[in-house]
């Protein structure tokens, strides 16, 4: 992998020198276009995206599940997307601070005098938010959740080998079980007619123009989509974050004295959907 991931590197600098910004390439194995200026990813993902369609290996299709936002366009992405947004707005998620506070106090003492890996522990961190923000809080069936998650996570960038022992394997089986445990938890809140909090409970309370709800398999994707999309991205925010208020005493300095001097908490969504 090492090799893989060197050679990829060496290749791709190596054209970008020769070629500009944009060049052709078969180093994933098809045709694809390489772009590497802010002004060429914008017109992709911005101004011209209308042209694109996002297309993912049917690997991780599989893994994280067909109905996922991800992997569809039009009116049932733009749908899916308004809800999902809707549920990581300040206003949404200023009930969850204090248990997001207690998250961070549970992980302090590990990091008290000793040198920590700041992306791996905001890894976990951003994990545990965004567990409690999609699934609206802690109850018995979340750690078996978040263990077959990792089980899954471990396996999703491994070669689609579906073979007794290998990392596909392992995470397909633990995908599976993942889908069971979430639909018993959607199917409880159903019966119960109490929608619960955070995303799930926004999904399945969800209604179209014609007021059709969201099946149990498109509300399970997405849920595992979201999380699978939050927690190393926002992990990587955080971590540079804290990077620069190390590097800037100053901006440290000043960030203490705000955060102290207000009445309240003063306190910032860690996902981004």
């Amino acid at each position: 992998m090492l090799y893989c991931n060197l050679f990829s590197y060496l290749h791709t600098n190596f054209t970008y020198c020769r070629y500009g910004d944009i060049f052709k390439s078969h180093i994933l194995g098809c045709p694809c276009v390489m772009i590497s200026s802010p002004e060429a990813a914008k017109t992709v993902l911005v101004s011209r995206a209308h042209l694109f369609k996002p297309t993912y290996p049917p690997s991780k299709e599989m893994m994280i599940g067909p109905e996922a936002i991800f992997f569809h366009q039009g009116d049932y992405h733009s749908r899916l997307k308004k809800l999902v947004q809707a549920s990581f707005l300040p206003s949404a998620i200023r009930g969850s601070v204090t248990e997001i506070e207690q998250i961070v106090l549970k992980f302090l003492p590990n990091w008290k005098n000793k040198t920590i890996n700041t992306l791996e522990e905001m890894k976990k961190f951003s994990f545990d938010v965004a567990m409690l923000s999609s699934l609206g809080g802690w109850d018995l069936e979340m750690e078996g959740i978040k263990h077959l998650y990792h089980c899954l996570e471990k396996g999703y960038n491994s070669m689609p080998l579906n073979l007794p022992g290998t990392p596909f394997r392992k995470a397909m089986k633990a995908r599976k079980l993942l889908n069971e445990t979430l639909r018993r938890m959607i199917e409880k809140r159903r019966e119960s007619n109490k929608k619960g909090g955070g995303l799930l409970g926004v999904l399945i309370g969800s209604k179209d123009q014609k007021l059709n709800h969201l099946s149990d398999s498109q509300v399970a994707d997405n849920i595992i989509g979201v999380i699978f999309a939050a927690h190393d991205t926002t992990a990587s925010v955080l971590t540079w974050i804290l990077k620069y208020l190390h590097d800037n005493k100053e901006l440290l300095a000043e960030v203490t004295v705000i955060l102290f001097s207000e009445e309240d908490w003063l306190w910032f969504p860690l996902i981004s959907p």
